[in-house]
């Protein structure tokens, strides 16, 4: 495995790091003083970061597929449907996923990686996407009117920040028409940053998706 040196994904994952660390500080302040009349401020804060997080990884994915991925990719098209909407033509499985690591299993540099759940879908992407813009937009008056206002749930906040983190402390991105892997890993710790390595992944693949479940956050 060579480091990727030059990539264009780091500084996304780099990112998505730091505004994870500021979602989970936020989280803190809520357990900490969850009566605090004010505690729809922390909430404020982590739904903005879990969109800010949503547009990162289709971000990284997208630069990930057009520059180690060969592929030739628009980096123009930016909204989130239409990102993916050219992600999806190139690959199978576009989005990162969640996988273990045994360092070293065979010898130096013989990384053992064990899927944990299948790829990350646009399904489920979009799902957060949507759901944490709804929270941050102020209301129609229709809306109003009706008493159908949005309204945080912490705990469903605090599994989506906990699923991006374990994506971002161990996922692949798979780059089929270079066959190669892009491997990124995380400590998941404050100012720490991610590594990632370029993989081989050239002949027949042993993996079979449907044995894993559904990267869950969806509720």
């Amino acid at each position: 495995m060579a480091e990727v040196l030059e990539s264009k994904y780091p500084p996304v994952m780099e990112d998505m790091a730091r505004r994870l660390v500021a979602a989970e500080l936020s989280l803190a302040e809520i357990a900490a003083d969850p009566e605090n009349p004010y505690v729809w401020v922390c909430c404020e804060i982590v739904v903005l970061q879990l969109r800010k997080m949503c547009e990162l990884l289709l971000l990284g994915s997208t630069l990930a597929h057009a520059f180690e991925g060969g592929l030739d990719l628009s980096l123009k098209k930016w909204r989130p449907k239409d990102a993916f909407g050219q992600l999806e033509k190139v690959s199978e499985h576009p989005l990162p996923m969640h996988v273990t690591v045994d360092l070293d299993k065979h010898g130096p540099g013989q990384h053992h990686l064990t899927p944990v759940s299948q790829p990350l879908t646009y399904e489920a992407l979009g799902y957060v996407y949507g759901t944490c813009g709804d929270l941050l937009h102020v209301p129609t008056g229709a809306q109003v009117l009706k008493g159908k206002l949005p309204s945080f749930d912490v705990d469903l906040l605090r599994r989506w920040v906990a699923g991006f983190k374990q994506i971002t402390c161990n996922h692949v991105l798979m780059l089929p028409k270079r066959e190669k892997i892009l491997f990124c890993r995380w400590s998941g710790e404050k100012g720490a940053p991610p590594s990632l390595v370029l993989m081989e992944a050239k002949g027949p693949s042993t993996m079979k998706l449907d044995d894993y479940p559904p990267f869950d956050l969806l509720p």
